[in-house]
């Protein structure tokens, strides 16, 4: 749902910027247009919207490249063919966002593990510090065992997610219902043990959230968990 809407809105930024050229906006130079009147000021307006819009989906674009490609577009004289541009895009989207996001969590953790000889970082990328063992001869072994948490999800900024329940309350389920962050490790503490864990989006919810819970795309989570009982499986 996320990656459709980034869609719908890069076709409704386009789609008002190329009804503005069309009617004559893109006659001046930006730097030559005045705010005569009210027409003037609130087509300044919807320009910001775009531009808001813009920076949300990538800061990073060009301007002169964005404007150029509306000319192009009302010329016929595109660079790319529809399809061309479709791939790029697409591709962009699904692998170029994610590298990013994927080096700015490693950076993030290895530095949280650089600075705390506490904090532990798995081969999957899961990064832990355990705040009590519990009782290390009843842990989970096996994904089909159930066990009862609390938790709190935040996000990096401390924001607090994952609104959907109380979870002042205990959560039991399978540990093969848990999001993979969370599979692994609760399975490194005993009952009654506590952990912190910093989830990469890769063990969270990935490139497409949790829209329910509030947790966006390609987000890294921080949860606090308490073991509170284990039942392994017989």
């Amino acid at each position: 749902m996320r990656f459709k809407a980034q869609i719908l809105n890069i076709i409704v930024c386009v789609g008002t910027a190329v009804a503005l050229l069309s009617c004559g906006g893109g006659s001046k130079s930006s730097d030559d247009v005045q705010l005569m009147d009210q027409t003037d000021s609130l087509s300044y307006v919807i320009g910001m919207n775009i531009g808001y819009n813009i920076i949300k989906m990538d800061s990073t674009a060009r301007p002169d490249a964005i404007i150029k490609g509306i000319h192009d577009a009302l010329k016929s004289k595109e660079l790319m063919s529809v399809d061309d541009a479709r791939t790029l895009f697409l591709s962009y989207m699904n692998y170029e966002t994610y590298e990013r996001t994927r080096l700015y969590e490693e950076q993030y953790l290895s530095d949280l593990a650089s600075g705390d000889n506490k904090v532990v970082r798995t081969r999957t990328g899961l990064t832990y510090k355990v705040e009590a063992l519990g009782d290390m001869n009843n842990m989970l072994n096996n994904d089909r065992d159930t066990v009862a948490i609390t938790y709190r999800a935040t996000r990096l900024s401390g924001e607090e997610v994952d609104l959907a329940a109380n979870r002042d309350e205990k959560l039991r389920t399978a540990v093969n219902k848990l999001i993979p962050g969370l599979k692994e490790g609760v399975k490194l503490v005993g009952q009654g043990g506590k952990i912190t864990l910093w989830v990469p989006s890769s063990l969270a919810y990935g490139s497409i959230g949790n829209e329910e819970k509030g947790i966006k795309a390609n987000e890294m989570l921080r949860y606090e968990v308490e073991i509170v009982e284990v039942k392994r499986r017989r």
